[in-house]
């Protein structure tokens, strides 16, 4: 049976984690699992309903264009069965609301699009305020976080010193993160205008870190501009630390439940297990 909202889950690690997650999950939504074919994750041993769709056909890579191929990929998979919202999480994240409190939330705000899209340049952004992961080459197809970062310094210093330039694909550019929430006709404005200029996936390749601006680019020049709220409906700490974004366990919970999103990240299972187990099961 298909439900109305598609909750699509971008994950690679900690199958107990995203085991529970789409427990949780799966009795009021539809469930599509992107997993990282580099992954170790057991599709057989995940959860099995018919709400829940796995795939793992992509090799992802940090920053590397496959992250926008692997958002697409999925978000077609779920389009062809019309639901209508789509929202992008991570197997990090956990929901902070009921699943009845997030339904009755998209209900009520059906036609609105939640997502952060602010215009190129964006000051606190490096790379040339944002311009150059668009307008440099870059190899980001490396495991090594450290390494590529290392390897794509030098290139990118090569690139401006030989004034080395890519040509963009004509439009204005927003930007913001990958944890967008769509609705259906959004969705669609989004296949429509990939099929009319092909050209402009072609252009991502070889990019940095463009999976926070594929989406919000299509949807901010598009005839729907004004159905963007500009938030992701993420309850997310960068600044208290000590990782960031930081870890979320119980000394975060009165944060969390007194929070307006719909989500909150990061959670790590292995570390946290009872605070996450109460943490879900007492969701209003």
């Amino acid at each position: 049976m298909k439900n109305d909202i598609a909750i699509i889950i971008l994950a690679h690690h900690n199958p107990e984690q995203l085991s529970l997650l789409i427990n949780h999950l799966k009795t009021s939504f539809t469930v599509y699992v992107q997993i990282d074919k580099k992954s170790k994750i057991n599709i057989s041993e995940l959860p099995k309903d018919i709400n829940v769709n796995y795939y793992k056909d992509i090799e992802v890579y940090w920053g590397d264009f496959s992250l926008v191929k692997n958002m697409h990929d999925v978000l077609l998979k779920a389009y062809l069965n019309k639901h209508s919202h789509y929202l992008f999480i991570s197997g990090d994240d956990l929901p902070i609301k009921s699943n009845q409190n997030i339904i009755n939330f998209l209900n009520k705000n059906k036609n609105s699009i939640y997502m952060y899209a602010n215009p190129l340049p964006i000051a606190t952004w490096g790379f040339n305020q944002g311009f150059d992961r668009l307008d440099r080459y870059w190899y980001m197809k490396i495991k090594s976080r450290n390494l590529v970062k290392a390897l794509n310094r030098i290139l990118l210093y090569t690139q401006r010193i030989l004034l080395i330039k890519r040509k963009r694909f004509p439009v204005n550019y927003f930007a913001g993160s990958q944890w967008i929430n769509l609705t259906n006709e959004s969705v669609q404005i989004i296949f429509e205008f990939l099929e009319k200029n092909p050209q402009y996936l072609k252009k991502l390749k070889h990019s940095r870190a463009t999976d926070e601006i594929w989406v919000q680019t299509i949807i901010m020049n598009s005839s729907l501009k004004s159905q963007v709220v500009n938030t992701d409906l993420r309850y997310i700490d960068w600044e208290t630390g000590p990782e960031f974004p930081r870890v979320l366990n119980e000394l975060d919970e009165e944060k969390l439940l007194s929070a307006s999103a719909l989500f909150a990240r990061k959670f790590n299972y292995s570390k946290n297990k009872a605070f996450i187990k109460s943490l879900l099961k007492n969701l209003k």
